[in-house]
């Protein structure tokens, strides 16, 4: 494995070191590398980023070896529920953090389902998985208040599926079974059409009343709900912004990093999608808004000193710079639009409206596309269906009006 330097200088103008590691996969004899932030601006810095380079190599040298999955043999007798821990530890190190833990929680389901029957792996037909479908669409989560079971959603039974597909596949090449058991097993239930999203389409004149309600009532998500109308962001989107990302000067924000959360709060160096990554327009109420902020934190960190926690650099903390954990934003905000007496309103929702006021605004498809990270029109193109088939169908008078004279012709 080696490692060079690398400068890398963000939309802010500044430029950073990074560590490019090189070196060669176990399994595939090809070459891969991987790139990993310093946190060192280049200015001074030189010998303390080449120091890093020996750090990252000895930190990431297992990278150069084989899983201890791959050197060891497997029971050709063990068990469907050991089966999937073996499995899984194969997957972990290359999966991301949260695609790791989602992963991990449906494992431990499925181990437990398959362990006080004893099931071999050899031995899973695909009548077992079928009946398996069957318990998880009738009974497969537990209600946290009754403590009694219920169905989970077919979507939700279908990623099990695919799951155990995968497991069953990883055992066709161990040499384990001789066929995959999940193959032909269907999960009946709802079909795409039925999962087809409800729009919620907010006038600009209900948004700004939202917004000073939260103002009021909810000044924690006064920034977070103001991204969400007028930037049409993602949750993850938004809890990822880092003040780097922000150029007042230019009036510019880049969105390359979310932070998301499984089990764990985990910052990503990624987006939703490839075109998640963009650079919008800052215009003056939302540069007002990060200034607000910036002023805020600067007063944290002046008070806490050592004790603040946002070495990173994240817009949106706790006072003391801690993350904020996703899902607190996302219950907190659900508080607070029942209070406000629109339960209805999420924040992913939030996106619905910030489009349906730049579709009134005249955009077209593909800028709207640009502004909201979708992957392609597709999704833009759901959206625009959406919010004018709503339109149409609040527009009676219109033809009321218009055929009147015609209406004479029956007299």
């Amino acid at each position: 494995m080696t490692g060079t330097l690398q400068i890398k200088q963000l939309p802010s103008g500044n430029a950073y070191y990074y560590v490019k590691l090189s070196y060669k996969d176990p399994r595939t004899g090809g070459w891969k590398s991987k790139t990993c932030a310093t946190g060192l601006a280049v200015k001074n810095n030189k010998r303390k980023a080449e120091n890093k380079i020996k750090e990252y190599v000895d930190k990431y040298s297992y990278l150069e070896e084989l899983p201890a999955e791959y050197n060891i043999k497997i029971d050709p007798n063990i068990t469907l529920s050991d089966y999937v821990w073996v499995w899984l530890h194969g997957k972990e190190r290359d999966l991301e953090v949260d695609t790791y833990e989602g992963y991990s929680y449906r494992a431990a389901k499925i181990a437990e389902y398959f362990k006080d029957k004893k099931t071999k792996l050899v031995d899973v037909t695909p009548k077992m998985i079928d009946v398996y479908m069957k318990y998880l669409l009738d009974y497969g989560k537990t209600n946290q208040k009754t403590h009694k079971p219920e169905p989970l959603a077919v979507r939700t039974v279908r990623s099990y599926k695919s799951l155990l597909y995968s497991i069953f596949s990883q055992a066709m090449i161990d040499g384990l079974v001789k066929y995959n058991p999940t193959q032909g097993i269907k999960v009946h239930g709802k079909k795409n059409k039925d999962y087809s999203e409800e729009f919620l389409f907010m006038t600009e004149e209900e948004i700004l009343e939202f917004l000073q309600f939260i103002a009021e009532h909810y000044p924690r998500l006064l920034g977070i709900t103001f991204l969400g109308a007028y930037y049409g962001l993602r949750r993850s989107e938004i809890l990822g912004l880092k003040w780097d990302a922000i150029d007042l000067k230019r009036n510019k924000i880049n969105f390359s990093h979310t932070v998301v959360r499984v089990k764990t709060v985990v910052g990503k160096d990624d987006t939703k999608t490839p075109a998640g990554r963009r650079s919008l327009f800052l215009f003056d109420a939302a540069k007002t808004c990060f200034e607000k902020i910036k002023e805020e934190q600067e007063a944290n960190k002046r008070f806490l000193k050592d004790q603040y926690k946002n070495t990173e650099g994240y817009v949106f903390t706790w006072e003391d710079g801690a993350l904020y954990d996703p899902n607190y934003i996302s219950k907190l905000f659900k508080k607070a639009t029942t209070e406000f007496g629109r339960p209805e309103i999420t924040l992913h929702k939030l996106r619905h409206s910030c489009a349906s006021m730049l579709i009134n605004k005249g955009w077209d498809i593909k800028k709207l596309q640009y502004w909201l990270g979708h992957t392609d029109t597709a999704t833009t193109l759901n959206i625009y269906s959406h919010f004018y088939r709503e339109r149409l169908n609040a527009s009676e008078n219109d033809l009321q009006e218009i055929s009147r004279g015609a209406g004479k012709l029956f007299a």
